[in-house]
């Protein structure tokens, strides 16, 4: 696909914790994890409203190379997006609650993607996750920065 070469990020080699001091440092910090990452990866996006999930989401689509507007998937549930090197699909389970919502989806089925899965709110959904999906926390600070730390 035309990534540099980096070491795929697993559970033996969780990136160390990180503080983002704004929007921009968020943005980047995707952009440099983006190497770590294959075809097919789920990413869970873990953080309180506001923290900066989907602005993460954002540097992920621009590294891909995904130009125009990343908006929140709230009222979507998915926005999936196209035209970078990979397509990104990006899920926001916030607003599903009940068997009937995962079902009208086909959920998990739809996590199989030839490209990045990133979902924000991800312990609204009570099944099984694929077993290499990441996590990625994001921390609003005292101070206004965000701690990122991958589990």
């Amino acid at each position: 696909m035309g990534f540099p070469s980096a070491a795929m990020i697993t559970s033996a080699n969780l990136p160390p914790d990180e503080i983002c001091v704004d929007a921009d440092a968020t943005r980047a910090h995707a952009a440099r994890h983006l190497p770590r990452f294959s075809p097919g990866t789920v990413l869970r996006l873990h953080g309180p409203l506001g923290a900066g999930k989907s602005e993460w989401v954002r540097g992920l689509a621009s590294a891909l190379g995904i130009s125009g507007e990343v908006p929140s998937p709230t009222f979507t549930l998915c926005q999936p997006l196209q035209g970078g090197r990979l397509p990104l699909e990006h899920w926001d389970l916030y607003r599903l609650e009940n068997a009937r919502d995962w079902d009208s989806l086909g959920w998990p089925d739809c996590l199989i993607t030839p490209g990045i899965v990133a979902v924000e709110w991800p312990d609204r959904y009570p099944g099984e996750w694929p077993k290499d999906t990441l996590d990625l926390t994001i921390t609003p600070q005292p101070d206004g920065t965000r701690l990122l730390s991958w589990r």
